[in-house]
């Protein structure tokens, strides 16, 4: 029994140790860290529901999704500029669909079945798992580069259906994979106390359909305990809002995001120089206009037009830190 409680405590490594220092009682400066070595295992959790207005129909179409990632990082060394190479590997992934009360389509590589050979969605996320993307830091901290995003693009693609791997190919592409690592654009830029406040503005680019704009202020609440860490709990909220690409679709449609917001809250801990839990909510209305069918009996009918009411609950969290 005791050898037992000892291997449960030790899988979430260093989360499992109480701070080595008391919260501080003045400024301190939000840093991220990259020990050499270092492995993290993050799960990234996501639930969203939403309400679609087809053109023609005035019921709408009801959707909740489902999908959850864990992925590691393990930093593999330091370079002579004062930056780091990581390396992201995909550990599992789990996703699931449901239509008007009705499961349309579930996949969990924990648990694979006979009944995944038919599962489109088991072709396309089993090629994810062990995946490796190398990401290249500055010494602030930012992602000058990443490799490995061609190569995961062509092991989705591979044997198997165009339709089922193309949600995943336009999700997956650098700019999804330079966001999963860009906290330190939430920290601040100085030494801060409970009470202060900074302003964050992200840009994330969706190609020919855009650029999505989140403006953000976030607020250093108070020192938590969180588990058995001192942490900065930082609350957030903003707006999400879209700007059109400097190139237009070739397609003719256009995404348009109005009465976004965004708000959540983040506890960072300075000690191990890591965010170890974000919560987020998002609400937003998406508009899709497609242009005008050419076989179209009516030419006034003009440009389709089709309204998504989206609500999203998204949770960041640290299984283990070795």
């Amino acid at each position: 029994m005791l050898v037992l409680a000892s291997v449960g405590c030790n899988k979430a490594g260093k989360l499992n140790e109480p701070s080595k220092a008391p919260a501080p009682s003045s400024a301190v400066e939000f840093k991220l860290k990259w020990p050499t070595g270092e492995r993290v295992v993050q799960s990234m959790d996501m639930k969203s529901k939403s309400e679609t207005t087809l053109p023609g129909r005035t019921t709408p179409m009801k959707q909740d999704m489902t999908m959850v990632q864990k992925y590691a990082l393990t930093v593999l060394r330091e370079t002579a500029t004062g930056g780091h190479e990581v390396e992201m590997e995909f550990l599992s992934a789990k996703m699931g669909t449901d239509m008007g009360g009705k499961n349309k389509m579930a996949y969990d590589s924990t648990k694979t079945t006979d009944a995944d050979k038919k599962n489109p969605m088991a072709g396309v996320f089993g090629k994810i798992i062990g995946s490796k993307i190398k990401y290249f830091m500055d010494a602030s901290n930012n992602v000058e580069r990443v490799e490995g995003v061609e190569e995961l693009m062509k092991r989705i693609s591979s044997g198997g259906s165009a339709a089922a791997a193309a949600p995943l190919k336009g999700m997956f592409n650098d700019g999804y994979f330079k966001q999963l690592m860009s906290s330190v654009r939430f920290l601040p830029t100085k030494p801060v106390s409970p009470g202060d406040s900074w302003p964050v503005q992200i840009e994330y680019p969706m190609g020919m359909m855009g650029t999505l704009v989140m403006d953000y202020t976030f607020t250093f609440e108070k020192w938590e305990l969180h588990g058995k860490r001192n942490c900065a709990r930082m609350e957030f909220q903003g707006t999400v809002k879209s700007k059109p690409g400097e190139t237009p679709s070739t397609t003719g449609m256009s995404i348009d995001v109005q009465n976004g917001s965004i708000s959540g809250t983040s506890w960072f801990d300075p000690e191990l120089g890591i965010t170890i839990d974000t919560t987020m909510n998002q609400d937003m209305t998406m508009a899709m206009t497609f242009p005008q069918n050419p076989r179209a009996k009516s030419p006034a009918a003009g440009p389709q037009i089709m309204t998504s009411q989206i609500s999203q609950t998204i949770n960041i969290k640290l299984d283990s830190v070795k």
